[in-house]
């Protein structure tokens, strides 16, 4: 019996005992479907079964089962139900019409046989049938088949490979940084672009394969009958190399790239939604190493996704529980000894009482959109530190770093004013602390919401200034009030050139501009002389304070009757 995933031809089951009939049948659709034929109910049952029919043509007297009872017998069956099955009878009573339609029949013809008129019915059906069939198994965006046809083909794809001895690769396949584009550009010009990575990807499939969207910027390509790793690598090669060359929609260029995750069976899975984990975790892997690049699945990747995994049911965790907190790192005037601002640093102590770097959970946070409840949880506790310190007596601002994820979200200004309302808080001393990619990403929606930032009060701070977006365009564009020196400069100023010149340029940037400067990672007293002579005052640095809670804060603030370097150590 054919392999019924793999073509693309129509099946038609002939049901009926008269063989003058059958013949006249069989030669009306001949060429319209791959043809199977059955004389008694039982028969057809089990043929049905196997060859898994799009059209049924039924005889209602037969020998054994009726026409009814086979019909009420396919309509009951999950994998035969769709089919659509064609009452053909010389039972021309109205009474029986009825019944067959009320059996799940689509259509009755009569007998004798009109062949042209038959025959178009009949077409009529298998188009019918293979356009419900494009719809339910096919991607309406790219025409791809979905993740339904994938599915079967991939269980008939291992069912021969287990037979044979043989192996299947899932190849993932995950544009690189494809939101930039929808979000900057619209969701029509993705569409595009998505239907255009499409056809790339179909051209580049192999006779046997398939290849399916899954969703949004994810394909799945599957390679049966794959003969060694080497052929799956030189693919993905080949694949990643049609999908970097730049892409002109509507007169545009846009470059894309892609991460793809390998799996194989029998190697890294025996079933369906193994492989498709292991393909995930691989492709993930792949991203982690810098994208634009493929990887095939290793057991070490497996043990990073539970980590993965782990880490993200403990930050969800962690906020539910409120067990979340917010630590402060002084700003200091070094030539005028006083304390000119904080900026709030988000820290999570786990269950075992081990702190776990922002590094390892941010990346995360921001990857699955958690970073926004995160984000709204630190700026509500930041502003209402600042109003306490304030209430105190110490009038100096609180910044609050801003990630992409959080800038970009429909309720960012909302959730601001909200806090400043909440804490009665004056936006003058709040201050968002951003990166330059985002000013990079849909330039006039990131200066409306900098400037309705403005109008509240709050400041606006550009964190790791020199080590991100290329155009200095964005710092006459946007209300911007400070620029933080990257720490990466910092480190090296005394011994590197090239820092020390890049640190000495954005200086007299900023002196041009009338912006405000804070020179970030100061650890030692020679680089905080270093940066008075050249011209920054405000240091923020190990140096000078740990992030610390706020209760060591307000100690620290009340210490300091005059300014004197201060190093707290064996602090997180």
């Amino acid at each position: 019996m054919p392999n019924r995933s793999f073509s693309n031809k129509p099946v038609l089951l002939i049901v009926e005992d008269q063989v003058s009939d059958l013949k006249l049948l069989s030669a009306a659709v001949q060429d319209l479907a791959e043809v199977f034929f059955a004389k008694a109910g039982r028969e057809a049952l089990d043929i049905a079964r196997q060859c898994r029919p799009d059209v049924v043509l039924l005889d209602i007297e037969m020998p054994g089962l009726s026409g009814f009872e086979v019909c009420r017998m396919l309509k009951a069956d999950p994998e035969l139900l769709h089919a659509a099955v064609i009452f053909v009878s010389a039972h021309t009573k109205t009474s029986n019409e009825l019944l067959a339609l009320e059996c799940g029949g689509v259509d009755f013809i009569k007998k004798p046989l009109n062949v042209p008129v038959t025959r178009a019915r009949i077409k009529a059906h298998i188009a019918l049938r293979n356009e419900a069939k494009r719809l339910a198994n096919h991607d309406a965006l790219t025409g791809l088949p979905n993740r339904i046809l994938l599915q079967d083909r991939t269980e008939q794809a291992l069912k021969k490979a287990r037979r044979s001895n043989g192996r299947v690769a899932m190849l993932l396949l995950d544009l690189d940084n494809f939101k930039v584009i929808n979000d900057s550009m619209g969701h029509s010009i993705g569409d595009l672009v998505l239907q255009e990575v499409a056809s790339r990807l179909s051209h580049s499939l192999p006779l046997q394969g398939t290849v399916s969207r899954q969703g949004g910027d994810e394909f799945i390509f599957l390679l049966p009958d794959v003969l060694g790793f080497d052929a799956i690598g030189d693919f993905a090669g080949r694949v990643l190399a049609t999908i970097s060359t730049p892409f002109f929609i509507q007169g545009n260029r846009y470059n894309i790239f892609a991460s793809i995750g390998i799996s194989i069976f029998p190697e890294d899975s025996g079933d369906i939604e193994s492989l498709y984990r292991c393909a995930d975790a691989a492709m993930y892997q792949a991203k982690v190493l810098g994208r634009n690049r493929y990887y095939f699945f290793s057991d070490s990747i497996e043990t990073s996704m539970r980590a993965r995994h782990l880490l993200d049911h403990g930050m969800r965790s962690a906020l539910e529980d409120g067990v979340f907190n917010v630590y402060y790192q002084a700003k200091v005037d070094a030539k005028n000894n006083k304390v000119v601002g904080l900026e709030a640093l988000v820290r999570w102590c786990n269950n075992d009482g081990v702190f776990i770097s922002p590094s390892e959970f941010i990346p995360l946070a921001e990857e699955t959109g958690l970073i926004v409840s995160i984000g709204r949880y630190v700026l509500l506790q930041a502003c209402k530190d600042a109003k306490m310190l304030h209430d105190l007596g110490y009038e100096i601002p609180v910044s609050v770093n801003i990630s992409v994820v959080q800038f970009r979200d429909e309720h960012f200004l909302g959730m601001v004013e909200s806090a400043l309302k909440e804490t009665r808080l004056e936006g003058r001393f709040l201050e968002m602390e951003i990166t330059e990619g985002v000013l990079a990403r849909d330039i006039d929606n990131a200066r409306e919401k900098l400037m309705n930032l403005k109008f509240l009060g709050v400041g606006v701070s550009i964190d790791d200034f020199g080590t991100g977006y290329s155009s200095l365009a964005y710092l006459k564009r946007f209300p911007i009030d400070v620029l933080k020196i990257d720490k990466s400069f910092v480190r090296d100023m005394l011994v590197d050139k090239c820092d020390s010149a890049i640190i000495d340029a954005i200086i007299k940037l900023a002196e041009a501009l009338e912006l405000k400067l804070v020179a970030e990672g100061v650890e030692t007293k020679e680089q905080s002389d270093a940066l008075l002579k050249k011209g920054c005052q405000v240091m923020q640095g190990y140096l000078y304070c740990h992030p610390i809670p706020i209760t060591q804060m307000c100690s620290f603030l009340a210490s300091r009757v005059e300014f004197d370097a201060v190093s707290i150590e064996n602090l997180p």
